[in-house]
C-alpha cells in the first residue's frame, strides 16, 4: 500500500486561498485607509490569509494594486455587456452605458478621502493600463452608437464631427461629472446628470 502523502499547511492554505478575497479586502483598506498607510500585513489580516499567502499570489503591494484595476475592468465590462442587452429608448441605454463606467467608479471612489493619493497611484502604477480601458470603453460606446444608427434609431454625428469624437466629448464631460462637487455623494443626482448628457448625446444625432 502507498502511503499517501499529506500536504504541508502553507500548501492546502495556497491552494484554497482566492486571489479575489485578497484584492476585495485590499480595494477596501485603500479606500478607507489610503495607499501608503496599508501594508501587506493588513491586507492579509482583512482577507483572513497569511501573510505568505498573499506573497504566493502577489510580488509586493503594487500587484496588489494593479490586479484592483483588472478586478474592477472586468466588473465594467460585466456591466457594459449588462446594459447593452437592456431594452428602452436610446437615451435609457446610452445612460446605462455611461452608469456602467462612470457610475461604478462614483460608487467606489467619491466618498473615499484618500482620493487624491488613489489617483496619484494609479498614474504612477498603472498609467498605460488605465489609458487601455478608457480606449476599450470609448470604442464600446462607438460600435453601440453605431449600431443605433444601423438600426435606424439615431441618425448621423454632427456635420463636422465623426462618431468616435461624439464618443470622446462625451466620455470627457462625464468624467468631470464625476469630479463636481456639487455631485459628490449624491448618486442619484450622478445618474440624472449622466442622463442629461445621455439625452444631449442622442439628440445631436437626431433623425
Amino acid at each position: 500500500m502507498k502511503k499517501v502523502q499529506k500536504k504541508s499547511t502553507a500548501a492546502l492554505e495556497s491552494s484554497s486561498a482566492k486571489p479575489n478575497a485578497i484584492v476585495l479586502a485590499a480595494f477596501e483598506l485603500f479606500t478607507r485607509y489610503g495607499y501608503r498607510k496599508t501594508s501587506i500585513d493588513d491586507i492579509a489580516l482583512a482577507a483572513q490569509v497569511a501573510k505568505r499567502t498573499v506573497y504566493l499570489h502577489f510580488e509586493n503591494k503594487a500587484a496588489v494594486f494593479l490586479a484592483i484595476l483588472e478586478y474592477l475592468g472586468e466588473q465594467v465590462r460585466q456591466r457594459c455587456a449588462a446594459a447593452e442587452r437592456e431594452g428602452g429608448t436610446p437615451v435609457d441605454r446610452l445612460t446605462s452605458l455611461l452608469d456602467a463606467y462612470f457610475g461604478m467608479a462614483f460608487e467606489l471612489f467619491s466618498t473615499s478621502e484618500h482620493m487624491p493619493e488613489l489617483k496619484e497611484t494609479f498614474s504612477e502604477l498603472a498609467r498605460s493600463r488605465i489609458g487601455d480601458l478608457n480606449a476599450e470603453y470609448e470604442a464600446r460606446l462607438a460600435k453601440f452608437l453605431r449600431s443605433l444608427e444601423k438600426a435606424g434609431e439615431i441618425g448621423m454625428p454632427p456635420k463636422g464631427l465623426n462618431m468616435e469624437q461624439v464618443v470622446h466629448i462625451l466620455v470627457r464631460a462625464a468624467e468631470a461629472s464625476k469630479h463636481d462637487p456639487r455631485l459628490q455623494g449624491d448618486r442619484s443626482a450622478f445618474q440624472h446628470r449622466l442622463r442629461e448628457l445621455a439625452i444631449l448625446a442622442i439628440a445631436a444625432m437626431k433623425k
